[in-house]
């Protein structure tokens, strides 16, 4: 019983004089507090040149580049009635 007690006095001493570690500093979000990110570059207007493969293959942000690819493939998109073909089978 006497061991135990000695075990307990200097587990308890040496969890005493233990140091509470600091928990780290997170650094980067306090940066990009201070400096927010830059805005995003806008959607080119769409147009012919703005329109072929090799300029929308070109931009390098694919938000930008597949915003510019929808509005390219909408623009012309004016529903026409069709003409009612006789079929014959």
């Amino acid at each position: 019983m006497k061991k135990y007690m000695i075990f307990a006095f200097l587990a308890s001493l040496t969890a005493c004089t233990q140091e509470i570690p600091e928990p780290p500093k997170n650094t980067v979000n306090m940066e990009n507090a201070a400096n927010p990110p830059a805005q995003p570059n806008a959607v080119p207007e769409v147009n012919d040149a703005n329109c072929k493969f090799e300029y929308m293959k070109s931009i390098k942000d694919k938000h930008i580049q597949q915003t510019l690819a929808d509005n390219c493939a909408r623009r012309n998109t004016t529903v026409k009635p069709t003409k009612h073909k006789p079929w014959v089978f």
